[in-house]
């Protein structure tokens, strides 16, 4: 028998029409009691899990109210209703992308607040299954929140971004090493060999600091030993001591979390971008203003989860996965005035 035990194993099994196989189910008292205690008990055997997509499509189909819209909740857990989004949170957002995503399969996508005042992880798992409402999308959590307690076995879940370490769940992100070790590709590819690596947005998600930083060394290490520079590790808002470091490396380009205040910074001290060195960004979101950099369509991102938790909706799988996938879209790189080539 296949991993997944489907209605008509069940039927083959106990040589019943897979109709009385899901009347059983159903505990139908228009089948004898011997039937129904058999059926469910060869279902329980083998794993039969129903499908909860399929189940509510039949369910309206009985009760002559077609569902035209099949919800999927959006779960945050901010300190404020919308405090997970811009202008609130200086981070890319992935719920349009979602939204729009799942109107073209079909399915509305549902905002529900986690930390609202009342709400419990058992109250809020009420209110899904009541709506029936069997799959979840969990966005960015806050930076001092990095696991959730939640009855995940009675839905199918995708998480977004880094934010959710425990449990691992089935996640779509940013593909940060990529990134990091792309950017510093470009640069040596345009003749640059002193390159900086500089957070200039902070540094709440140590996970995606990873990330970029492990991308950043694992081509340093091509470059000269009198060539490598640390990384600027200390707080990304004061420009007193980001000047005092680039003074002490005199880095020939910079690849940057964000662009804009940098070039601000060395500005102030009388430094020309890129007379005097090059800038990658790497969170090249505004892309009027002609930085080089690579560029996450978010858009994309929120698609990406949506179509994911569809897919394992539609295979019944629910639950903390023994084996988690992670999904991860690359930027794309934008050409920009900030990384000429060096003669």
């Amino acid at each position: 028998m296949r991993d997944t035990c489907t209605l008509q194993d069940i039927a083959a099994l106990a040589g019943v029409h897979r109709t009385t196989v899901s009347l059983a189910l159903r505990d139908d008292h228009r089948l004898p009691e011997a039937t129904r205690l058999r059926i469910q008990a060869l279902a329980k055997e083998h794993g039969y899990k129903p499908n909860p997509l399929v189940t509510a499509l039949m369910n309206s189909r009985r009760v002559g109210n077609v569902v035209k819209h099949a919800t999927i909740a959006y779960l945050s857990n901010h300190p404020t209703r919308n405090g997970w989004r811009p202008p609130a949170l200086d981070e890319p957002d992935f719920f349009p992308g979602a939204i729009e995503q799942a109107k073209r399969c079909g399915y509305k996508l549902e905002h529900f607040w986690m930390a609202e005042p009342g709400m419990s992880a058992k109250r809020l798992s009420d209110i899904l299954r009541t709506r029936n409402i069997h799959g979840i999308i969990i966005g960015r959590l806050p930076p001092n929140i990095n696991r959730l307690d939640f009855p995940w076995e009675l839905f199918s879940c995708v998480s977004m971004g880094l934010s959710l370490e425990s449990p691992q769940l089935h996640h779509v992100g940013q593909h940060m090493f990529f990134t990091a070790r792309h950017s510093m590709l470009k640069c040596m590819e345009r003749g640059y060999r002193r390159i900086g690596f500089v957070f200039s947005t902070p540094k709440i998600y140590p996970r995606a600091i990873d990330r970029w930083t492990g991308g950043y060394y694992s081509q340093q290490q091509y470059l000269s030993p009198e060539n490598r520079i640390p990384i600027y590790e200390e707080d990304p808002n004061s420009a007193e001591g980001f000047l005092l470091w680039y003074e002490y490396w005199k880095p020939d380009a910079l690849i940057v979390t964000r662009a804009t205040p940098v070039i601000e910074w060395l500005r102030s001290a009388g430094h020309k971008v890129p007379e005097d060195l090059g800038i990658v960004e790497l969170r090249n979101e505004k892309l009027e203003l002609g930085h080089a950099g690579y560029h996450d369509d978010m858009s994309k991102f929120g698609a990406l989860a949506v179509d994911t938790l569809l897919g394992l909706m539609h295979r019944g799988e629910q639950g903390v996965p023994s084996a988690p996938h992670e999904v991860l879209l690359p930027g794309v790189w934008m050409d920009g005035s900030t990384l000429p080539f060096r003669a």
